[in-house]
């Protein structure tokens, strides 16, 4: 059973399934960049989330760490931004404007099976994509603090 840890910058040990606790923007980012270590190409992340919870907060963590000197945004109105990173590129994907029905009608396969890294805002509305090998990332605001739960689904 995963436990809850505030989050050690100096030591996170990300396996299958871990808990963490951060209390700052900074400490998510911080979080996203060691996650990153974890990915290599062909990776999908869904990210999940309500609304202003710290999923592109994480995506930035894992944006810089794969040596992006950029400011990952939020790409709620572009659906998608593209990062080159080292030999692959990221995709981060926003479905927050999609409906389920229409997810699939934006060629999002070609992101998404790709041999690059794929980070999805909003994953609930990618039906059909939920037995996919992939990471979820489910954040949740508890007050001041962002609850992180961080787990690899095969």
């Amino acid at each position: 059973m995963a436990k809850n840890r505030e989050l050690n910058t100096q030591d996170i040990n990300i396996s299958k399934k871990n808990i963490f606790i951060t209390k700052t923007p900074q400490e998510t980012r911080n979080l996203g960049k060691k996650f990153a270590s974890m990915l290599k190409s062909g990776d999908i992340v869904f990210l999940k989330g309500d609304l202003g919870s710290g999923k592109t907060t994480f995506t930035q963590g894992v944006v810089k760490a794969f040596g992006n000197k950029g400011f990952a945004r939020s790409s709620s109105f572009i659906l998608v931004n593209e990062y080159n990173a080292n030999n692959l590129k990221l995709f981060h994907l926003d479905l927050y404007r999609l409906k389920p029905s229409t997810v699939w009608n934006i060629g999002i396969e070609e992101y998404l099976y790709s041999k690059n890294i794929s980070l999805i805002e909003w994953a609930d509305r990618l039906v059909g994509a939920e037995n996919d090998n992939h990471w979820n990332v489910e954040i949740n605001d508890i007050g001041s603090e962002r609850k992180i739960k961080i787990e690899k689904k095969k």
